[in-house]
């Protein structure tokens, strides 16, 4: 059923600034009654309203009687900006009450059809030159209904399309622009909204209906932002979101949805890819990054840049570097890498775990061992490392886990070792050091609870991963991993503990624990042994 609405108004951004500082020049705070009869006055001269609320005062009434369309809630909704308000309240009293002209404050027709107010803030764009052709073709196309941009968090979905929207011809193409962010993972009726706008205030319905009505009679553009978290949720309520999508995709519109997410949405794999289109952002090129180190003010020699954009390319990260390298260094990197080799504050964790916890048990324990042999896994290798885990993965759960963290999450990427022409699987360098400072921590902890408790679970990391994997060939790697594994557990134990010598005697006690014999000791001995060994030569 349709409902006819009374004509509405909202501030423009720049009219919501405009208010805030006539209220700050008035010196009221909000909740002031006096807003509110002042309104009132303005709005119905006529009424004696001294007198009124004089007599409603000597009654002690709850509340006073203002004119109509004034209360003390449309009034913060009219401050906010955020919310539609009556036209006439709107122009003939809260503006007035501010002494503000009320077509300088209201948002206009263009700016309520592109509706960007959600668009995050654009600071200096880096390369993508392929990427940002790309997706300004498809736009630009008729046929492409739905397209979905992917990649880790900080990597620049939401700038490239940022950026695109600085196309007039882009932005030009289409009556409706929306911007919408699911980071609080809304329930669909809640972002509908703004189906009164594409219904001119005429329709309070909301549904997948109603939108597909709108996306056939107009052109609309609807950017949906943060898609991740509705992947991550389950329940019957957040299902319509994927039958939305699968109706975008496969019915007749002049309509684009534009999906931003952390993750490959796994629907569109069963979408016909002549009607929708994906890409996957990865890192920036070295160019570009130094582009970046230039503009920051960032300097080094030619190879000290890099090095940096080796290491460093996700766009979030670059950033949170580059500001700490200028904060202690003074912008200087010389020095810098040759203590440091990679930079994962607090920060940075922080951000990694976002992504990380989203992740299967098998899929976080594949990544344990592709940091475990430092970027060089193959295949036959991982199927290898796998077998004496208390759970071996099957030829099957490996490709699947590959698979997934290569093209669902974009944590892995697959490449060729030069030396024997084989596939290898690694992680960009911050992620490698952030799964390894994982590793270590958890075993060190687990270690401690074991030492504590006096019993192996058998489901401890130690158990089901090798410290020191089998490198018959490669004695670089076999020191890495004594090194950045075996070192930096024995390290982060021993200031938990007394003594090299106390250490040593609480890790003997941990293989006398193997004597049960119900418990499967997976990699327990060989780990502790070389902890033990460790603890000797140190």
């Amino acid at each position: 059923m349709n409902i006819r609405h009374r004509a509405t108004l909202k501030a423009s951004e720049r009219g919501k600034n405009l208010i805030q500082q006539a209220r700050k020049d008035k010196g009221w705070i909000i909740e002031d009654e006096r807003w509110l009869k002042e309104a009132s006055k303005i709005l119905e001269p006529q009424k004696n309203w001294f007198t009124i609320w004089e007599t409603q005062v000597k009654a002690n009434s709850i509340a006073l009687t203002y004119a109509e369309g004034i209360s003390l809630s449309t009034w913060k909704r009219f401050l906010q900006a955020k919310y539609r308000i009556d036209a006439k309240t709107f122009k003939e009293a809260f503006c007035p009450v501010l002494g503000l002209n009320w077509e300088d404050v209201v948002e206009n027709e263009v700016e309520r059809r592109k509706d960007l107010g959600k668009v995050p803030l654009l600071s200096k764009f880096y390369g993508r030159t392929q990427e940002l052709t790309k997706l300004e073709q498809w736009l630009q196309q008729e046929t492409y209904r739905l397209i979905v941009i992917y990649g880790v968090g900080g990597i620049g979905k939401s700038s490239l399309v940022r950026q695109v929207l600085n196309n007039q011809i882009i932005v030009n193409k289409y009556d409706y622009i929306f911007w919408r962010s699911l980071d609080f993972a809304p329930l669909l009726p809640e972002l509908l909204t703004f189906i009164q706008i594409l219904s001119e205030e005429q329709e309070s319905k909301a549904d997948i209906s109603q939108l597909m009505r709108y996306l056939r009679q107009s052109k609309c553009l609807l950017i949906l932002d943060a898609w991740e978290e509705i992947i991550g949720r389950s329940g019957e309520q957040y299902r319509d979101y994927t039958e939305l999508m699968e109706r975008v995709a496969k019915e007749a519109h002049q309509s684009c949805v534009l999906l931003l997410s952390r993750e490959k949405p796994s629907f569109i794999e069963t979408l016909d890819d002549k009607l929708v289109h994906s890409l996957k952002l990865g890192g920036l090129d070295s160019k570009d990054v130094k582009d970046f180190l230039k503009t920051e003010g960032i300097y080094g020699t030619e190879k000290e840049l890099d090095n940096f954009s080796l290491t460093y390319n996700n766009p979030w990260v670059m950033k949170r570097v580059a500001k700490k390298l200028k904060k202690v260094c003074g912008g200087k990197i010389t020095g810098v890498f040759g203590e440091i080799s990679v930079v994962v504050d607090d920060a940075i964790a922080s951000f990694l775990n976002e992504q990380f916890h989203r992740l299967s048990k098998l899929e976080t324990n594949l990544l344990y061992w592709i940091a475990l042999r430092r970027n060089s896994a193959s295949l036959t290798q991982l199927r290898k490392d796998t077998i004496k885990s208390k759970s071996p993965l099957s030829a099957s759960e490996l490709l699947n886990a590959l698979d997934s963290l290569i093209d669902k999450f974009s944590l892995i990427e697959k490449s060729k070792n030069e030396e024997n022409d084989l596939d290898v699987y690694t992680l960009d360098l911050v992620i490698l050091k952030y799964i390894t400072n994982q590793f270590v921590a958890q075993n060190c902890q687990e270690i401690l609870t074991i030492l504590q408790n006096q019993r192996i679970e058998g489901n401890e990391l130690f158990v089901s991963h090798c410290f020191i994997t089998d490198n018959p060939e490669d004695e670089e790697l076999t020191q890495q991993q004594m090194r950045r594994i075996v070192k930096a557990i024995q390290d982060k134990l021993l200031a938990e503990l007394l003594s090299q010598q106390q250490l040593e005697d609480e890790l003997k006690k941990i293989l006398s624990l193997l004597q049960d014999k119900e418990l499967s000791p997976g990699y327990t001995y060989q780990n502790i042994s070389y902890l033990i060994a460790s603890c000797k030569s140190a």
